[in-house]
């Protein structure tokens, strides 16, 4: 049996593309982390595997509805045209018929993705007139999937060097159309979806401020959803406008953003807002890590559990080390549920890379920080 035999078996018994992409991420981390042995016969079943993949989503995505699913999709489609590469030195090792399979797929992708594709050619190809912005913002008005829609404010987002220089009148269409979005969400039941697509629009807002922008921010605090809060009072505090005690109080009891509210407090001189029982290194060092270990690529989602360590100094920096366990997909088996070690570093050095406790662990815990800090930091 090959060594990534049993792993590819799972992935094609699952359904979900999510997880379908968590295993695919997995396979890709061990092969660039060159933590086994990659023989030729591992890059053949690899890579016929993703061929067999690459013709299943040439049939599927006609048929899916959702452009949450989609998208999902096409994050698996980037990952398996990655495998590929990685099991290919080079296209002219890949087989005619393979790769006019590949074509096709890019080619249906690119069709799917025409409003992050529009949001490309008014940036990157400097197509920004009014009637270029015009046109994408009434496209993207007749659709019906709110997940579709919220791709004009990942799309501006991934451009925030370039907005400065859009023409007045292209720049105005998009504050209109922002701040419309902003009236109808509140005036819309909340789901999923619209709680992700509402984080991203108070995120992008902030490079499109007016004056009518302002009241509307501070009743999408009264949600109480910290991870659209979070953005609400950074684009807040970007606008010089001040910022209810009570969001700031919800954001430092949340693990999850305790680390980056102070930050962006931090960063405009308020730290005096953030309450004196969260302004502890540990705990922010704490929350650095789980935001960190909440990205898509490391756990994607909130450790269940984490246990601090101690402090080690590491080159006069300080790194506060921490134990943590998860049952997340993007984990293989043997590392699902059992100690994992992670640290936090204000100089940007917060990172785990799953490392097993036991493997550092000593006969007291000084003489495991003193592993940890030599074999690992």
């Amino acid at each position: 049996m090959a060594t990534f035999t049993p792993i590819l078996e799972e992935a094609q018994r699952l359904s979900s593309y999510e997880e379908k992409n968590n295993i695919l991420r997995y396979i890709l981390h061990a092969f660039q982390q060159k933590k086994v042995k990659i023989t030729a016969g591992d890059k053949k079943e690899l890579a016929d595997f993703a061929f067999g993949e690459v013709k299943a989503l040439m049939d599927l995505i006609p048929t899916v509805e959702s452009y949450r699913k989609k998208d999902e999709i096409f994050a698996y489609e980037d990952n398996l045209l990655g495998l590929i590469m990685l099991c290919h030195g080079s296209p002219m090792e890949i087989g005619a018929d393979h790769l006019q399979d590949i074509q096709t797929l890019m080619e249906l992708v690119n069709k799917e993705r025409f409003v992050e594709n529009a949001v490309d050619n008014i940036f990157k190809e400097g197509q920004n007139d009014k009637v270029a912005v015009a046109q994408l913002i009434s496209a993207v008005n007749a659709l019906k999937d709110e997940y579709h829609k919220g791709m004009v404010y990942q799309g501006l987002l991934h451009y925030t060097k370039e907005i400065e220089s859009l023409p007045a009148d292209s720049k105005a269409l998009f504050a209109r159309h922002l701040n419309s979005e902003l009236k109808r969400y509140l005036e819309t039941p909340l789901d999923d979806v619209i709680v992700s697509v509402l984080e991203l629009l108070c995120d992008a807002v902030q490079y499109f401020m007016e004056e009518s922008t302002v009241p509307l921010l501070y009743e999408i605090l009264k949600l109480g959803k910290n991870n659209i809060s979070h953005f609400a009072v950074a684009t807040l505090l970007a606008a010089k406008r001040s910022v209810p005690p009570e969001a700031v109080e919800a954001l430092a009891k949340d693990l999850e953003y305790a680390h980056m509210t102070y930050g962006l407090l931090r960063k405009y001189g308020m730290t005096s807002l953030f309450p004196a029982k969260y302004a502890d290194k540990e705990y922010l060092a704490k929350s650095d890590l789980v935001h960190w270990l909440t990205y898509p690529t490391e756990l994607g989602r909130v450790p269940d559990e984490i246990e601090f360590l101690g402090v080690v100094d590491k080159k006069g920096e300080d790194y506060y080390v921490f134990r943590y366990t998860s049952q997340s997909d993007t984990l293989g088996d043997e590392l699902k549920g059992r100690w994992l070690i992670g640290w936090a570093n204000d100089e940007g050095g917060t990172f785990s890379n799953f490392n097993l406790y036991e493997e550092y662990e000593g006969k007291n815990l000084e003489k495991t920080l003193k592993n940890i800090k030599k074999k690992l930091l």
